[in-house]
Order: structure tokens, then C-alpha cells, then sequence
């Protein structure tokens, strides 16, 4: 399937949305400018996170630490947190916290640390929280919170998975439920609001409408040797994207046209693309669903023999119509049933 064609289904909710979000957002600012950050130590994180409240921006170079970056790139402060992460591939600020994202590498579970404070020079006390796949192992490097502190875990495939969790109380384990497929090779995303998230590839910036789990717009990203992190600007007029490698957080606009970026590339510019099935590739809810699916008609052209017409074909035509009916209500009752569920956690 072509890739754009396939990043516009369904066509009429995704216009719907790209005119809902050009009303609701606020003016893109002109992509291009950059952050230079002061201490070079810190251009190895591949997590970012604003925050309003303090004007900085908060990464995470090394593990039981976080750092704030002014907005003219010297380091504002840093707090620390005792516990062992293994792989912080993000951060996320909701609610005056930081919520830490230990999740890269295929692992049947992720954990999550939440900074119940964020004063510079202390230790943070924290809240753990280790959430499970409810499918087996997953690679990931997104984890976004959202208006109503939802924790949201996008899984790195072609294509990846959408994975929620509901504002979590009392620490603990939690089971996850898969929610939809996600654009292939996702490295990191952030709400925008409540219903739109703005995600990245090593090649491009998406966004995604998160009622119908759909690309309205995409646009491309600025050159950066391993883009692997995204934050909404602090005016959240635009987003800032990082990369590892490199001292400079870039400015870039929130997509708002379908632009042709092309397909998303499993690693960064220069390395070599794995050539073994991704992780989401093993089974999941999305492929146990398509294989219990496979005998109905998929709109594609079939490799199986085309039968003769005999007497009983125009009874069976007739019985395909009325599948085909029932099939259509179902899908209709089905997406206002998600949209529904959404809107309740949400």
C-alpha cells in the first residue's frame, strides 16, 4: 500500500481533523532556530520534556539524573533520583512532575519514575509505577502523558503499537491495554492537547490524531545525526527536536499539511537498517485480529482462483451484500464505541 495513502485512512475523519487542528492550534513559529547546549555532556540524551512552570527544559544524560536547559542553552540545574535505569528513552512533564521513562530495549515490561519533586541539587523522591506489554516483548523509545495524566507507551516497528495505561494511583504493576497500530519507527511524541499528539521518525514529524489513531499531517524533520527526542516549545507555539550527537535543540514548526516525507528509516542516517523482523512483528493483538480475519474479503485483489458462475452465484452475491452491510454497521458502531472510550479516559 502506498505509504501516504496509508497514513490518510480514514480520509474524511483525517480532514476533519486537520481543520479541527489548524483552528484549535496556535501559530507555528519558523522552524530552524536552535538551542546550542552549554555543556556538551548533555548532547548524548535522547529524552526532552518543557516545562512552563520553570521555563527549561528538562533531558536526561546518564542514569538517576535529570538536567534543566535555559532556554539559552546553560545548564539551569540538575536533580537526581535513586534508581538503576536501565534505558531512559524519555521524559514527559504533567502536573508540575517529570515522569521518567526507563523503556528501551525489547523487554515484556517498562518502568516508569515519577519526580514528586524538581529542585535543583536534591534528590528527588519518586514514585514507581512498572507497566506490562500485554502481548510480550516491545522495543520503544515514546512515552507521552497525557492531559489527564494517561500514560501512553509507542512501540518501535513497521508498524509499531499503541499501548495505554490508565493515570496511575498506588505504585505497582500494571497490565497495559493495546489501543491501535502506530507509524512505523517512532522515536518519541508529546500531546499537543488532549486529542492530537505530535510524534517523530529519524525523518519526519507527525502529527497524530489520537480519536481515530490516524496521520493528518506530516512534514519533514530538520537534518540531525540521531533525532530520537521531541518537546513542545515552551509557548507551545512549536516543537524542539534533539538528536544524540549533537549540542543543538532545533525549532520546528507542528506539521499541518500532508507533505511527502517518505518511509520512516528503522535507524538513524548512516547506520545500518536491522535485518531482522521487528519486535512488534511477533504476536500481537493487531496481527491475532488480521489472522482470525483472513478468510473475509480485504479489498485487495485475491491470489486465489476466481470461481465459475453457476445458479447459486447471485445467492451468494446476495448474502456478501448483506455481510458486507452488516460488516459496515459494525465498523461505524465499533469507532464511535473507541471514540467514546477514548473520550472517557482521556
Amino acid at each position: 500500500m502506498d505509504k501516504r495513502a496509508r497514513y490518510q485512512r480514514p480520509l474524511a475523519c483525517a480532514a476533519a481533523s486537520i481543520l479541527i487542528f489548524g483552528m484549535a492550534a496556535p501559530a507555528a513559529a519558523a522552524p530552524g532556530d536552535a538551542i546550542t547546549l552549554a555543556d556538551q555532556a548533555l548532547s548524548d540524551s535522547g529524552a526532552l520534556a518543557a516545562d512552563p512552570a520553570r521555563g527549561v527544559y528538562w533531558t536526561a544524560s546518564g542514569s538517576g539524573a535529570v538536567q534543566a536547559i535555559n532556554v539559552d542553552g546553560s545548564t539551569a540545574g540538575e536533580v537526581t533520583y535513586a534508581a538503576d535505569a536501565a534505558g531512559v528513552q524519555a521524559l514527559a512533564y504533567f502536573d508540575g512532575l517529570l515522569y521518567v521513562g526507563d523503556i528501551g530495549g525489547s523487554r515484556s515490561s517498562v518502568e516508569i519514575y515519577r519526580l514528586e519533586a524538581l529542585d535543583y541539587g536534591t534528590a528527588a523522591p519518586l514514585s514507581h509505577w512498572t507497566l506490562h506489554y500485554p502481548d510480550g516483548a516491545h522495543d520503544a523509545m515514546t512515552m507521552m502523558v497525557s492531559p489527564k495524566g494517561n500514560i501512553w507507551i509507542v512501540t518501535k516497528g513497521s508498524p509499531g503499537g499503541l499501548y495505554y495505561a490508565e493515570a496511575p494511583g498506588a505504585v505497582g504493576e500494571i497490565t497495559m491495554e493495546y489501543m491501535a497500530e502506530a507509524p512505523e519507527w517512532v522515536t518519541d511524541g508529546v500531546f499537543l492537547d488532549a486529542e492530537t499528539a505530535v510524534l517523530r521518525t529519524y525523518n519526519s514529524v507527525l502529527s497524530f490524531d489520537m480519536l481515530n489513531y490516524a496521520v493528518t499531517a506530516a512534514e519533514a524533520a530538520p537534518e540531525q545525526p540521531q533525532g530520537e527526542s521531541i518537546a513542545m516549545s515552551l509557548n507551545a507555539s512549536s516543537v524542539l527536536l534533539g538528536s544524540r550527537g549533537s549540542d543543538q535543540l532545533v525549532e520546528a514548526a507542528v506539521p499541518s499539511t500532508m507533505s511527502d516525507v517518505g518511509q520512516a528509516p528503522s535507524a538513524p542516517p548512516g547506520a545500518a537498517e536491522p535485518t531482522t523482523s521487528a519486535p512488534e512483528e511477533s504476536s500481537s493483538p493487531a496481527e491475532s485480529e488480521s489472522t482470525e480475519a483472513s478468510a473475509e474479503p480485504s479489498g485487495e485483489e485475491s491470489e486465489l482462483p476466481k470461481p465459475t458462475r453457476s445458479r447459486g452465484t447471485m445467492t451468494a452475491v446476495g448474502i456478501a451484500a448483506l455481510v458486507s452491510v452488516a460488516a459496515g454497521a459494525i465498523a461505524y458502531l465499533t469507532s464511535k464505541t473507541q471514540s467514546k472510550k477514548y473520550r472517557k479516559r482521556h
